[in-house]
């Protein structure tokens, strides 16, 4: 893999993007985590097509291995991202993102919102295929 970018998230782990070895135009990514000594770490994976990315996440989710919680932050970052490319001038502060997901935490209508949003874009991908 020609690593094009990495996410340094602390004590050597890190998350690679960039061009993958089978193909110079496809991309993909890989979770890495070193040991002092080279040797295997749990954490650590070979590269895997960014694609795949979303096969991962939404059986992971399907099969109750990603927590209500951690569901909540993945739905609000993607949210969020969505929200920033159609108008940067209104992007949450970190206060909001906060506040956004205590309240998802308790707010049953909030979860219903993100349900729904989630059967919205179920739908955008369905018609897309």
């Amino acid at each position: 893999m020609k690593v094009k970018k990495k996410i340094e998230l602390g004590n050597g782990h890190k998350i690679e993007f960039g061009e993958s070895t089978w193909n110079t135009h496809a991309i993909s990514v890989r979770n890495r985590y070193p040991t002092k000594k080279g040797g295997f770490s749990p954490r650590s994976s070979s590269e895997i097509p960014i694609e795949d990315v979303k096969l991962i996440v939404e059986e992971s989710v399907k099969n109750g291995y990603i927590s209500e919680l951690q569901m909540i932050e993945i739905a609000e970052i993607c949210l969020q991202k969505l929200k920033i490319k159609s108008d940067p001038d209104n992007a949450l502060s970190k206060q909001n993102k906060i506040d956004l997901m205590k309240q998802a935490l308790t707010d049953k209508l909030f979860l219903s919102d993100l349900a729904e949003i989630t059967d919205d874009f179920t739908a955008v991908d369905s018609e897309n295929i």
